[in-house]
């Protein structure tokens, strides 16, 4: 470990010298130095990557603010007229269109400065962003715009107001619309029956529009994808072998590391708003970039989530035992009050260690989630193999006669901490964490 760790400092120096900067240096005068000042966001990108030998670093300290002809800078800028598709549209003999732009489609409006990174223009922008700025162009979701039924089939939401899922008709260049999917597609669900922002959507199946709606050549990608499920989707490989859950962005506040392998380190408000700008400029296959007010109001926004989500003392006097148990059981790698920590390297947690051995974003560790609202997030673990905090907490869960897997069958391995307690201490460490 201590080696892996002075290989990681070794790598980041080497960058910070070529850059001339890195975290902890001087600071841009600039009240929001992300927007206009390339050699800020350089230096901060180069900071925030945990592990800079993988891909995904690797990647991005090729193209990220680099001032050169590779430079992701050179794309030209993207904010195109949208319209979110209307839940009445499913209605209309054969569905929804996909091609069909409506006189009232609008770019978002940007402001023309903000004063601070929690400017209450940028936190609104970013709300607008989050359900109307397409993140992926793509026309697997087509089938899911063929009826009411359809959508549910497919795992998306449908409301009178809010639309379906959170598609929407982006207008390209000539003039005809393209599905999009936004951050709310993913990151939006019901809860109590309310729709709720950045709550994962444990019910949208990806895989199974993409088998459905588009053509898949190769039958072990097929094979691959159709393994993954609802809640669940490989946004690292072009193989589909690497499913993650949909995460749960309404505790990212808190988080020290972004990605289940902890491939970014969360270290300020720019760290996200760059892992958002370069996830879509990747996502449209590096053929444009989004403006950087978007991304960044990206990150205000999804940065507030947090601000809905109980407090811990809450959790606490629901049970004051399990409070006592989570202290002296869960505390020391889930600290609070962020409930969260450094990353856990892949044999101490003992959980699949595939993704975090991934060439593509591969760290040798996994982060740490924030237990903020864990009581609501839907499955847990990485890959979404346990189904709900019960099961987590269930000794019977790392046995082969385990029957409550998700994603396949038999024993959930790893993450062992709390199942050799009482019942009745079980269960109360689990009613203080649903809680929380």
């Amino acid at each position: 470990m201590r080696e892996q760790l002075l290989r990681r400092l070794a790598a980041t120096l080497t960058v910070c010298a070529v850059v001339g900067a890195c975290g902890g240096g001087a600071r841009s005068t600039d009240p929001v130095p992300y927007l206009d000042d390339a050699a800020f966001r350089r230096a901060e990108l180069v900071t925030s990557l945990w592990s800079p030998d993988n891909q995904y670093s690797q990647l991005r300290l090729a193209h990220y603010a680099t001032g050169d002809s590779n430079d992701w800078d050179l794309l030209p800028e993207w904010n195109p007229a949208v319209d979110v598709i209307a839940a009445s549209e499913l209605d209309a003999p054969g569905g929804a269109s996909s091609t069909a732009m409506s006189a009232s489609a609008t770019p978002l409006a940007l402001p023309e400065n903000v004063t601070s990174e929690d400017d209450p223009a940028l936190v609104a922008l970013g709300e607008a962003a989050f359900r109307r700025y397409p993140v992926e162009l793509n026309g697997y979701f087509r089938v899911a715009l063929a009826s009411r039924a359809a959508a549910a089939q497919y795992g998306l939401w449908v409301d009178e107001t809010r639309g379906v899922g959170g598609l929407v008709r982006a207008q390209m260049a000539a003039g005809s619309g393209a599905i999009g999917v936004t951050c709310s597609t993913c990151h939006e669900a019901l809860l109590a029956g309310t729709l709720t922002p950045g709550l994962p959507n444990a019910s949208l199946d990806p895989g199974k529009a993409m088998l459905a709606g588009s053509t898949v050549p190769n039958p072990t990608v097929a094979e691959a994808i159709a393994a993954w499920g609802p809640g669940r989707l490989d946004v690292t490989t072009t193989v589909g072998k690497e499913p993650v859950r949909i995460a749960d962005l309404r505790p990212v506040r808190w988080l020290t590391y972004l990605q289940a392998d902890a491939t970014v380190s969360m270290r300020d408000r720019t760290a996200l708003a760059i892992r958002l700008e370069t996830l879509i400029i990747t996502s449209h296959g590096e053929a444009l970039r989004p403006p950087r007010m978007v991304t960044l109001a990206l990150a205000a926004y999804v940065a507030s989530l947090a601000d809905a989500l109980p407090a811990a003392d809450a959790a606490a006097q629901a049970s004051p035992g399990g409070a006592q148990l989570f202290a002296s059981q869960c505390a020391s790698c889930h600290v609070p009050a962020a409930l969260t920590g450094p990353p856990v390297p892949l044999g101490v947690v003992g959980t699949d260690p595939a993704l975090g051995e991934s060439l593509v974003r591969g760290t040798g560790d996994y982060r740490v989630p924030s237990l903020h609202g864990v009581g609501t997030r839907g499955p847990l673990l990485h890959d979404g193999t346990v189904p709900s905090l019960d099961a987590m907490f269930d000794p019977a869960r790392v046995t082969p006669g385990f029957s409550g897997k998700l994603h396949g069958t038999g024993a959930v391995e790893g993450h062992p901490f709390g199942l050799d307690l009482q019942a009745a201490d079980r269960a109360a460490l689990v009613a203080y964490v649903k809680a929380l």
